[in-house]
């Protein structure tokens, strides 16, 4: 993933950067009819490259990185989900609404858990200074 957003704030190695969020019409609204808006997003990214306030940068994470946290979080609980559901309904001592909620968090408990040593991985970092800001 890579994008390009303005610097509004550096604290020692992090920068945080707004970037444009793209459409779901891929930033071709006029292909889909209008109905399109852009919205805005705050990244905290490694400031590697010395990036200033007002600095338009280059923001990168790594696709499979991306892909690995879309399924960890949208794959991952579905899957438990089903597993809790069926284990909870063939032993019949705990409802099955249990097992299937039991299982749909889990996961969440754990990347939670795991939140701080998760970070450094999926932290963006600037790869490029574009212009130089005020």
């Amino acid at each position: 993933m890579r994008k390009t957003g303005k610097v509004i704030s550096v604290d020692n190695n992090f920068a945080s950067v707004v970037i444009v969020r793209s459409t779901s019409c891929g930033e071709n609204c006029a292909t889909c009819g209008g109905g399109c808006e852009m919205t805005q997003k705050t990244v905290v990214a490694n400031n590697t490259a010395g990036a200033n306030v007002g600095d338009m940068v280059t923001v990168e994470l790594s696709d499979k990185s991306v892909l690995l946290a879309a399924f960890l979080v949208y794959v991952v609980p579905m899957i438990l989900m089903i597993i809790g559901y069926a284990a909870a309904d063939s032993n019949g001592t705990i409802p099955a609404w249990a097992g299937a909620a039991a299982g749909f968090f889990l996961p969440f408990l754990v990347l939670f858990s795991l939140d701080k040593k998760l970070a450094k991985r999926y932290t963006a970092n600037i790869t490029k200074v574009w212009g130089r800001g005020q």
